[in-house]
């Protein structure tokens, strides 16, 4: 046999690197006797050969890629190639690779799943049998996909209808000889039309409006609430996301991107060009970079944030781009070719260079200059030179870094792909700290801080006087009557009792050696006077559990009776406690305990002072505690002990309480000492210092500002004011450095790095007065953290004055005419949601495995018509719920049989699809028809929860934020929401309910509805047609008239008050029940 030349490879008849065909690949060392034919059942090529060589070759051998020339799609295309000899496998090329070892096998390890010992068998009995199978056209390029063909107005039709929703659709109809139902009852075409169009449901009055249609729809399309509602689809199919992560750490989405939620709906309330949305959204800081209106919309890229793993951040970027946009898995093509479509992995790269140079910050919003109050999401380019390699198996480990990816989109579609030029940016986009409103926001921020510090400083010199005066005042103090001293060099047996073991003098220490529980004390045979203070230098030495050090007086002789001040070093709660015994219980006092570092081996200094039943507490100078005891036994005892610890007491003093000395009650402030006071005036003095010198330096770069926007930023006129800004914002560095110099006196290492700031601020300051140096720019936005190892502090505080332009050249690409996906896929998503299936089945996959779709001639003429209008979504909306088509009834109850036999699945839409509220719809129209619903608009998002009465639109969307109302309706998915799931399960009738949101609803609506007078009948009959648009049947209308009058005898003689503080009656309580049955209606639920 002649061996083709296309399929030779490392042998003299055979090419090197054959056709993915052979992703058939598994090579087997031996091969069983293959069975007679006859003994065999015939293999199927359409059903077990076709489908194994797609999953196997296609990829590599089939119209996309054709390696080495080979195609494999059809019988007669393998036997033009020469690979299979029907009737004898072991001569067939395409066998022989499939059993080959190592690198002549096919598929080449490592790019696919070798062949099953199945598939094999398979596969050889197909040729033993003669390689039957039917007769095949061969398949089309991907150029001749429909969905890749150019967007045009479809020809070729009957011209006796019109171009139209209702023309293309009546084509099929008629073609399939169905009978379309007649249009639905007008309250029921009112009530679709309110719910699709702003997401709420109309008033009686509404539903009885007798306006034109086109009226009616111009009006809701009109409405604010257009937006709201549409705005929400939308951002489920951009994945729309609050910021969440761990506690304030930020790790997915951006905080504050309600402002993107905000420009969606304006945009869309605006109707605003879907081409200039995505224009906005992909590259509004390149569009039009000063305007903040327009950069809102880069949140749909702020969004994919992710704070660990930037491949993954642009991972996600890529996929969502492509699947929302475009209707293509470019994800597909990240570890290989893709397996279905023409997009190479090259081409995947390519797409990541376009994005490979953005980050994401915050930037100021006027009137805040705290970002974590609010700040606007955004992106921009931040490393123009950042390259872009390949990865390896995508493999982001294994970068081929031999070749940087220069930025692109997919080769099919790169004819109409414009330049990429890069966009030289206005200071105020690269400077944010450079704004006016900044500035100016900067400067007030300033005026208040001095004003603060300023009233600050008064105070503390208030309270230096205050010290002053009183030191005058006070004598010197008295001999006290009581007093004892001990440095502990030797224990003095007269003075000390010494109970228990593991007690020596040691070292100038009083030392407890054992760590127990046992009672092992140091008691005092003196006994203290009633008011008294103690000082005790003491170390934690080691311990056990608790590690207390123990201070006990009022103690009695059997120690049943105390009070004590102790300091534990038990983790993880270190603290000083005051606690009280009686009766043997001891009682440990929140108001008596202080949280504080306590470490064993450190040296503390303890006092306290007690006057009366009041006790003060300090550790180290520092009061810790003001506690009223709540009793006292002054005859009592004194003693020191460890619990659960080892101790060192160094010196002890303990003597009467002067009566000059001022004890703080609980909950005051200890006057200070005239060394303290003075302290603090120097420290709120440098305090002061700083904010004013801050707003010098700001007022500073406010007048240069105000300067570059009238003559340039470099013009030489600016010297002056330039070196003006370098003095003041050295000499507010030199503010800084001097109150750190004054804060950090009582600690040696800190005081020693302050004078070396302060000396070095001195030089900066001398040379920024003879115009050297460098201007600090002003931090006027927050990059968002590139890895968590980051600090945003350490990031420049201007960003690159250029931008690449490639998102931009993307984003024109994307909205291109010549571009076929774009239009198509956007008005698959709105079909959808007003018809409840879309046109074409794989929302997000348009690509070759997507079958044209039955209605692609009125695909095409809504896409053209969506481009032609200016993209203008509005038209779209009145071109579909302005068909009749749209209008038509939705039960098949009456439809013709022949008809429902034929199209049971409603494919030729000869109905109207009957669908469930979203669960953000059935949310709202509770609180509507309660009148309890708040329209306020925008803002920032409201926390989730039954309390809230703001449009769903407007709960916080995230991991951690989910309403269990939504949540059970299918709210939108997180990670990928293209199409609401729809589901059916118990909990959904348990949560309309029992849930207090249907419960508390059901109570208002019938409350508003039962008017006086109003009999059960009419009431009935009311509620039905608020609540389902329709009036109740005769049946209905009987048991409802039933159901109240049974539930008003049930209730009697149990009346309530009502939450007015009205007594309820039974009639009433029957109504709300009545209400709250219809609510769990399926006609209620659905969009009819």
């Amino acid at each position: 046999m002649k061996v083709p030349p296309l399929l030779s490879r490392r042998r003299p008849t055979l090419p090197a690197r054959p056709v993915y065909l052979f992703l058939l690949i598994v090579a087997a060392p031996t091969w069983p006797a293959a069975p007679t034919c006859g003994a065999e059942p015939k293999v199927e090529y359409l059903r077990e050969i076709k489908p194994l060589l797609a999953e196997k070759c296609y990829s590599c051998h089939g119209v996309l890629k054709q390696e080495s020339g080979l195609r494999l799609e059809t019988r007669s295309l393998m036997m033009d190639a020469s690979v299979v000899q029907p009737g004898n496998p072991d001569a067939s090329l395409l066998m022989q690779r499939v059993l080959a070892d190592d690198a002549e096998r096919m598929p080449p390890p490592g790019e696919g799943a070798a062949l099953t010992n199945h598939e094999r068998s398979l596969l050889r009995r197909w040729i033993e049998q003669g390689a039957v199978a039917p007769e095949e056209s061969v398949p089309q390029g991907p150029e001749s996909h429909w969905a890749f063909s150019r967007i045009e107005r479809p020809r070729d039709r009957d011209a006796s209808l019109p171009d139209s929703v209702d023309g293309f659709l009546t084509r099929g109809q008629q073609a399939k000889g169905l009978q379309p139902l007649p249009p639905a009852p007008r309250p029921l075409q009112i009530r679709r039309l309110y719910l699709d169009l702003i997401g709420l449901p109309p008033t009686e009055e509404q539903l009885s409006d007798d306006r034109s249609w086109s009226v009616l729809v111009d009006e809701l399309l009109a409405s604010p609430h257009h937006g709201e509602r549409w705005a929400r689809h939308w951002m489920d199919v951009w994945r729309y996301s609050d910021g969440y992560g761990l506690n304030e750490q930020l790790r997915y989405s951006q905080h504050h991107l309600w402002h993107w939620r905000d420009w969606i709906v304006d945009s869309l309330n605006a109707d605003k060009g879907y081409d200039r949305m995505v224009l906005e959204m992909l590259a509004g800081d390149e569009l039009t970079p000063g305007n903040a209106d327009v950069v809102a919309g880069t949140g749909f890229l702020a969004r994919n944030y992710y704070l660990f793993n930037r491949t993954t951040w642009l991972d996600n970027t890529i996929e969502h781009s492509g699947k929302a946009f475009l209707g293509l898995t470019l994800n597909c093509a990240k570890c290989h070719d893709h397996k279905y479509d023409p997009i190479t992995q090259l081409d995947y790269y390519r797409f990541r260079a376009i994005f490979e140079p953005h980050q994401v910050r915050l930037d100021p919003v006027p009137g805040q200059t705290d970002f974590a109050r609010d700040g606007l999401p955004r992106v921009f380019d931040d490393d123009l030179e950042q390259p872009t390699y390949l990865h390896r198996r995508g493999d982001p480990k294994n970068p081929a870094t031999e070749t940087e990816i220069p930025p692109g989109v997919p080769a099919l579609f790169s004819d109409f792909q414009p330049p990429i030029k890069p966009i030289d940016l206005p200071r105020t986009a690269f400077d944010p700290g450079m704004r006016d409103y900044v500035l100016r926001d900067r400067i007030a921020a300033a005026e208040k801080q001095v004003r603060a510090d300023h009233s600050e400083c008064e105070s503390k010199r208030q309270q230096l006087r205050i010290a002053s005066e009183r030191s005058v005042e006070e004598a010197e103090p008295a001999e006290p009557d009581f007093l004892v001293l001990d440095d502990f060099t030797a224990i003095d047996d007269s003075v000390w009792e010494l109970v228990g073991e593991g007690w020596e003098v040691r070292d100038g220490a009083l030392r407890q050696t054992q760590s127990t529980r046992d009672g092992q004390f140091a008691r005092l045979k003196k006994t203290v006077p009633e008011d008294f203070e103690l000082r005790c230098r003491y170390t934690t030495t080691g311990g056990t559990t608790y590690k207390s050090v123990t201070f006990r007086f009022d103690e009695s002789e059997d120690r049943e009776e105390s009070n004590s001040v102790y300091s534990s070093a038990h983790e993880p709660g270190p603290k000083v406690q005051i606690s009280h015994t009686r009766r043997g219980k001891t009682t440990y006092p929140a108001a008596g305990r202080k949280a504080i570092p306590i470490s064993v081996g450190k040296a503390y200094e303890l006092r306290f002072a007690v006057r009366g039943n009041l006790v003060n507490v300090w550790l180290d100078q520092q009061l810790l505690l003001a506690y009223q005891l709540p009793s006292r036994s002054p005859t009592g005892r004194f003693s020191l002990s460890g619990f659960d610890a080892t101790v060192a007491f160094d010196r002890l003093e303990i003597r009467s309480l002067d009566a000059s000395e001022m004890l703080v009650q609980p909950g005051e402030t200890l006057p200070l000492s005239i060394e303290a006071a003075r302290r603090e005036v120097k420290v709120a003095e440098a305090k002061l210092a700083v904010s004013t010198a801050n707003l010098a330096a700001l007022r500073a770069v406010e007048h240069l500002a105000t300067a570059q926007r009238r003559v340039g930023t470099d013009d030489p006129s600016l010297e002056p004011l330039r070196r003006t800004v370098l003095e003041r914002q050295a000499e507010e560095l030199r503010a800084i450095a001097a109150r750190d110099l004054i804060e950090n006196q009582a600690d040696p290492a800190k005081r020693e790095a302050a004078q070396k700031r302060f000396a070095e601020s001195e030089l900066a300051l001398q040379k920024a007065r003879t115009g050297a140096g460098q201007l600090r720019p002003i931090r006027g936005a927050k990059k968002a953290l590139e890895s968590p190892a980051d600090k945003e502090s350490e990031y420049p505080a201007v960003y690159p004055s250029r931008s690449s332009g490639r998102r931009l050249a993307l984003a024109r690409w994307i909205v291109s005419r010549e571009n076929p996906l774009t239009a198509r896929v956007a008005v698959n998503h709105v079909w959808m949601r007003h018809f409840g299936e879309p046109l074409v089945e794989s929302v997000f996959d348009f690509g070759l495995r997507a079958p044209e779709p039955i209605h692609r001639d009125l695909l095409d003429y809504l896409a053209v018509e969506l481009i032609e209008s200016g993209w203008s979504f509005r038209h779209l909306h009145r071109l579909i719920v302005t068909s009749q088509a749209y209008r038509r009834a939705s039960s098949s109850l009456e439809a013709d049989s022949q008809t429902v036999h034929k199209d049971p699945a409603n494919l030729y839409y000869w109905r109207m699809n009957t669908r469930r509220m979203e669960a953000q719809a059935i949310r709202d129209s509770l609180l509507m028809l309660a009148g309890q619903l708040d329209l306020q608009m925008g803002g920032p998002s409201v926390g989730v929860g039954p309390s809230s009465r703001r449009r769903s639109l407007y709960f916080k969307h995230s991991r951690d934020d989910h309403d269990q109302f939504l949540t059970m309706f299918d709210d939108a998915d997180l990670l990928q929401c293209y199409r609401r799931d729809e589901s059916i399960v118990p909990q959904q009738a348990l949560a309309l309910s029992n849930s207090e949101l249907s419960l508390s609803m059901a109570q208002l609506m019938s409350d508003r509805w039962s008017q006086p007078g109003v009999d059960d009948a009419s009431f009935a009959s009311g509620v039905f047609f608020r609540l389902l648009a329709r009036k109740p049947t005769e049946p209905e209308l009987e048991r409802c008239v039933e159901f109240l009058q049974q539930t008003s005898q049930l209730s009697a003689g149990t009346n309530k008050a009502s939450a007015s503080g009205a007594e309820d009656s039974e009639q009433l309580r029957a109504r709300r029940r009545l209400v709250h049955a219809l609510l769990s209606h399926n006609d209620f639920i659905s969009i009819r």
